[in-house]
């Protein structure tokens, strides 16, 4: 009778807790707390920094049904232990007491800049649908580039997989959720700003002209790649790069649609286009650029910085050393298997003259 009556409280605390995440619906947190309800997806992830003889390892929570970064934990040595010893297979609640045990070692080292920049670029870089689609590969591209961006080095070797769970058994670990109302860092949105016109400006000229050669003007934001992008003052005229659509106005719907740029949600993606024209800001250090994405129909980008964007060049460059990394890799096993194939031939040859 003990048991059950244990048994029935422990379901009762779960429930109650599970209302907090579920804003009181009473059926969702019976699902969640019988397990059924999987809210959280955890980017399980550890990396080595190769030329700083640093690694470390790192778990984030994405709650998937409301959509916001639930928790982030992360740990960093001044040696290689974490990257050899954690394994990325092992469920995140052994992954989170390892970091747990490793944060309290002698060689731990502040990883307070790498939660802040890991929160940062997934608000910036707008990850979520990369983590609900479990597109492990972009997953991995994108991480590799936050942790080149941390730690300034291209040196980086990083692995992730992920696993779902729900927010209880976050609570039960300990970890502190963020509330989902909380204020997000600032992202880095296109600020569509009322430039001063001037119709004798070199700039304002400039403005006039190309406008005049399109049939529609439609608002755009750049893709940000940190580390790998390319400079806006190092873009050419029609070079190809990825823009984002930011307004919902028919045009750019149509333009998505065409593209099938959406993703799972309906969500617009980025599609490519073709800078037509790069003109440096009066106002400012930044940049107004024009795009085309489709006959007669030009994105506008109003830049306030020189930042570094995504084309698709720098897309084929990821590729490419994506590709020389493998190849690297197999050359690598093929030499050592050739070495042990030898090595087994000189002992077998051994053996047989000592019979002999």
């Amino acid at each position: 009778m003990s048991n059950n009556q244990d048994a029935i409280k422990e379901k009762a605390n779960r429930i109650d807790m599970a209302l907090k995440f579920t804003g009181g619906d009473m059926d969702k947190a019976k699902q969640m707390a019988n397990g059924s309800m999987l809210d959280i997806i955890v980017i399980k992830g550890k990396f080595i920094v190769e030329d700083q003889n640093r690694s470390g390892a790192f778990l984030a929570y994405f709650n998937c049904i409301d959509e916001y970064v639930s928790a982030i934990k992360s740990v960093i040595e001044a040696n290689d232990t974490i990257f050899t010893k954690i394994r990325i297979f092992d469920s995140w609640s052994i992954i989170y007491k390892n970091i747990l045990a490793y944060k309290n070692g002698k060689d731990a080292l502040s990883s307070e800049k790498l939660d802040e920049d890991l929160l940062n670029y997934f608000v910036k870089l707008d990850v979520l649908p990369h983590v609900k689609e479990e597109d492990i590969n972009t997953l991995t591209l994108i991480l590799s580039d936050i942790l080149q961006e941390t730690f300034d080095s291209l040196n980086i070797n990083c692995q992730i997989e992920l696993e779902k769970t729900n927010s209880i058994e976050l609570e039960l670990a300990g970890i502190d959720i963020m509330a989902p109302t909380a204020t997000p860092p600032p992202i880095d949105e296109p600020k569509i700003t009322e430039i001063a016109y001037d119709p004798n400006s070199p700039m304002w000229k400039e403005i006039t002209l190309i406008e005049s050669q399109a049939q529609f003007i439609v608002n755009g934001s750049l893709i940000i790649s940190p580390v790998r992008g390319k400079f806006i003052s190092e873009m050419e005229q029609d070079e190809k790069i990825y823009v984002l659509l930011t307004d919902k106005d028919p045009i750019s719907k149509k333009v998505v649609d065409t593209y099938k740029a959406r993703d799972r949600e309906g969500n617009p993606l980025p599609v490519v286009g073709k800078a037509i024209s790069i003109i440096p800001n009066e106002m400012n250090k930044g940049y107004i650029i024009y795009v085309m994405i489709a006959k007669g129909i030009y994105a506008k980008i109003i830049e306030e910085e020189n930042i570094r964007i995504q084309t698709e060049s720098t897309i084929m460059d990821i590729k490419s050393d994506d590709i020389a990394a493998k190849k690297t890799k197999l050359a690598k096993i093929y030499n050592l298997a050739i070495y042990i194939v030898l090595i087994l031939l000189i002992i077998v040859c051994f053996v047989i003259f000592l019979l002999l």
